[in-house]
């Protein structure tokens, strides 16, 4: 799972790692990750968790910790916001 070597790399506090993992794991067992990059979907994962928690990590940051653009971050963001509570 990418969720925690982002989390480690961006220095979140375990609140934004706990969160975004549970994120992660809820969009798994929706069938939401099924053919998306897994980097991707992580960072998106950490950018809602941290908005939720307010630390406003910005898509920049998060796509380039994740090797993916913010583009990918914001398509799997909205993902997470229409399917993932």
């Amino acid at each position: 799972m990418f969720v925690p070597r982002l989390a480690s790399d961006l220095e979140c506090p375990d609140e934004i790692r706990q969160r975004a993992r549970t994120l992660a794991e809820e969009a798994e067992e929706r069938g939401v990750t099924t053919g998306v990059h897994p980097a991707g979907f992580a960072a998106a994962c950490l950018y809602k968790a941290g908005r939720e928690e307010g630390q406003w990590l910005t898509q920049s940051d998060v796509a380039e910790t994740g090797n993916v653009t913010p583009t990918t971050v914001r398509t799997h963001h909205e993902t997470l916001e229409e399917q993932v509570a």
